[in-house]
């Protein structure tokens, strides 16, 4: 039988619920305790359990990553980012008294808004570095070259276009984008490779689209028309007035409403490109890549995600990772054979440091 043509498991996962919140509770004390600044270590435990936790041809995942690392980025990022405020905000007081304009005066800080973006756009490049880099499997870890401020600024003028466009480029921007980080990827001696086809998935990217516009219309006519209608004659609080309990739960219900309903509508679009995403994607000429996943899988995982996070008050956390494991290692597949003895070292520098960035500009970030 041809490997290439037998679709099997990509990963095994055997991690047990019990052990990660153990781990959780763990983490959360000593964060309480050192105020926060366990986090960077908390982060490491998790991974270190889940990477070992996670089989590809009976060979376990190893994470090697340090939370002293993960420290040591993000001061480095506090460090750039306020570096450049101060820069920008010296230049801005310069340009504005030597030239007396308002408006050159602006620009400094106006680079320092669009840099900013970029750096929190290329975050998501730069963390994707450190953990291939952290990942070792039978002793050989990943890699990946290019620039995470050169993928934030690509990012940066594809949402820009997507904007001009009333988002119609996002199918070819996410291909474009995807094709940059996978492209970019290796593990050992071998490249990950990734072409994708934006046509392939913009009819239906179309159709939850129309669908999201029509949900908001309706949304909109139901709960806010009225309040606005009201605006609009004058039968507004006056200052120091709160606004209406019931203008809050309309507001409410249209905001949970809008959120609940894109997310169900945007899930077939969302599982398509998955599927083709992983079916368009090898490593070297030994191994590709598959999805099976469903659009009922998904939007069974996100809403049951959803519950969890919102009924537990956020204590649910090991629940959603351990669904999200298992959900990867139930949807993920794989054809060929990857023979570790013919796998070399990779040679792409390691990063000294880890998602500074990341967790300075997006999650459990100061901004």
């Amino acid at each position: 039988m041809n490997l290439l043509d037998e679709k099997r498991p990509l990963l095994i996962y055997d991690g047990k619920l019990g052990d990660l919140y153990g781990i959780f509770f763990r983490n959360l004390l000593l964060q309480i305790v050192t105020l926060g600044i366990y986090r960077f270590w908390a982060t490491t435990n998790s991974r270190r359990y889940i990477w070992s936790h996670m089989r590809f041809q009976d060979e376990r995942f190893e994470y090697t990553g340090t939370g002293g690392e993960l420290f040591k980025g993000f001061l480095i990022a506090i460090m750039v980012v306020f570096s450049a405020i101060f820069a920008a905000g010296v230049l801005s007081v310069v340009l504005r008294v030597q030239t007396n304009s308002v408006a050159l005066g602006a620009l400094p800080v106006i680079a320092l808004y669009l840099l900013i973006v970029a750096l929190a756009a290329g975050a998501f490049f730069g963390a994707q570095r450190y953990r291939l880099s952290r990942t070792r499997w039978c002793g050989i870890r990943g890699g990946m070259t290019g620039s995470a401020l050169g993928y934030g600024v690509r990012a940066w003028s594809y949402a820009l276009l997507c904007v001009l466009t009333l988002g119609q480029m996002t199918p070819w921007a996410s291909m474009r984008l995807t094709e940059c980080r996978i492209n970019a990827s290796s593990f050992g001696s071998l490249a990950f490779r990734f072409k994708g086809r934006a046509w392939v998935v913009y009819g239906l990217f179309f159709v939850t689209f129309v669908g999201v516009v029509v949900l908001f219309a309706m949304l909109f006519m139901v709960f806010l028309k009225s309040a606005l209608a009201s605006m609009h004659v004058g039968h507004v609080p006056g200052a120091g007035q709160a606004p209406s309990l019931s203008a809050l739960g309309s507001l409410f219900l249209f905001c949970a409403l809008f959120f609940i309903g894109t997310m169900l509508i945007r899930g077939f679009y969302v599982a398509a490109l998955a599927r083709h995403v992983m079916g368009n994607t090898s490593l070297g000429s030994q191994l590709r890549f598959g999805s099976n996943v469903s659009v009922s899988r998904l939007l069974g995982f996100q809403c049951g995600n959803l519950a969890i996070v919102v009924f537990t008050l956020g204590f649910g956390a090991p629940i959603v990772l351990h669904r999200l494991m298992r959900l990867a290692a139930d949807t993920l597949q794989v054809s060929g054979y990857l023979d570790r003895h013919m796998l070399g070292q990779s040679a792409v520098p390691e990063p000294r440091t880890g998602e500074g960035m990341l967790n300075l500009l997006d999650h459990g970030g100061v901004f």
